[in-house]
């Protein structure tokens, strides 16, 4: 919980927000999200009977550059008014200075709400180096994902209904201790699916074990 002390003391402006009528414009919003973890450890200790659960491989759209605009290709391309849009870059400062936090992710982006689009989230330590040299035994194959092997993999979407909800799926790979004294560590998945309901307009954020996440849906009026 350490973060949210951190943030509140700068900003006070966090909210666990669960409901927001939507208005019925049809305007475009832009999203700004950081993922953050809060856990030194990548290590699990031995777990009989833990089972990994597999990769989500699911068509995701990559946020190269942010405050692009999602168009009707699902590519995420320039706006042209991305300069008079605010950011997270202020979260970014305050994490960066805390030695027990480290920003795994930061996308910021711009869509329409008629479609659902799954932006691609991946981060944090990379195990492929580890299991290149043998150093990591791989127990399942299936949570292994295209490219780096990294620590938290996933997607997020915005949904906009009677409220504003998002949508979050993320799988968190770890190390597990093995039984004996020269048996190669394990590499080892969970999955967290978030559902919840947030306030537009309002920076939320959201706790895990490992991990939280700061998210903003802000409606873009004339600008």
């Amino acid at each position: 919980m350490k973060i949210i002390n951190v943030l509140l003391i700068y900003f006070l402006i966090i909210n666990f927000s669960f409901a927001n009528d939507v208005d019925e414009n049809k305007n475009i919003y832009q999203v700004q999200f950081i993922l953050v973890s809060h856990a030194k450890s990548n290590y699990l200790d031995k777990i009989s009977d833990f089972i990994s659960d597999p990769y989500n491989d699911i068509k995701k759209i990559k946020i190269k550059d942010n405050n692009c605009i999602i168009d009707k290709s699902n590519l995420c391309v320039k706006y042209e008014k991305d300069y008079k849009l605010e950011n997270f870059n202020k979260y970014i400062e305050i994490i960066d200075k805390d030695s027990g936090l480290k920003v795994i992710s930061h996308k910021e982006w711009v869509q329409n709400m008629d479609s659902i689009y799954n932006i691609k989230i991946k981060g944090g330590y990379d195990y492929s180096e580890d299991i290149f040299n043998e150093n990591l035994e791989i127990l399942d194959f299936n949570i292994l994902s295209e490219g780096a092997i990294n620590k938290y993999d996933g997607h997020i979407s915005i949904r906009k209904n009677k409220f504003f909800k998002i949508h979050l799926n993320i799988l968190e790979r770890m190390k597990m201790k093995q039984e004996g004294f020269f048996s190669s560590d394990a590499l080892v998945s969970k999955e967290h699916n978030i559902i919840q309901n947030i306030k537009l307009n309002k920076t939320t954020y959201i706790d895990r074990d490992n991990f939280g996440v700061i998210i903003k849906v802000k409606k873009i009026k004339n600008i």
